[in-house]
C-alpha cells in the first residue's frame, strides 16, 4: 500500500513521516488539480447540491405538515376545547384498546 499511496506523487511513497498521509488527504480534496475544474464551477456545483438537499428537506417537511393538518381536528378543538382533545393527545384506534379488558 505504501508504494501506491499517495497517487499523485510517487516521490512520497517511501516517506517515513506523516507528511505522506497529509499529502494524500490534501490531494484527494483538491478538485482543481485532478478534475480540471475551475473554482467558480466548483462553487456552482456545491451551491446546486445545497439546493438539492434543501429541496429534499422541504419536501419531507411539507409531507409531515400535510398529514398533520389532514388528520388534525383544530376546528373542532377551537370551538370546544374542553370536550375535544387536541391532536397531540388523540390516538387513532385507542377505543379498540379501551374495550379489551
Amino acid at each position: 500500500m505504501a508504494s501506491r499511496f499517495p497517487k499523485f506523487s510517487q516521490g512520497l511513497s517511501q516517506d517515513p513521516t506523516t507528511r505522506r498521509i497529509w499529502f494524500g488527504i490534501a490531494t484527494a480534496h483538491d478538485f482543481e488539480s485532478h478534475d480540471d475544474i475551475t473554482e467558480e464551477r466548483l462553487y456552482q456545483k456545491i451551491f446546486a447540491s445545497h439546493f438539492g438537499q434543501l429541496a429534499i428537506i422541504f419536501l419531507w417537511t411539507s409531507g409531515n405538515l400535510f398529514h398533520v393538518a389532514w388528520q388534525g381536528n383544530f376546528e373542532a378543538w377551537s370551538q370546544d376545547p374542553l370536550h375535544v382533545s387536541s391532536y397531540r393527545t388523540c390516538n387513532l384506534g385507542s377505543s379498540i384498546l379501551d374495550n379489551q379488558q
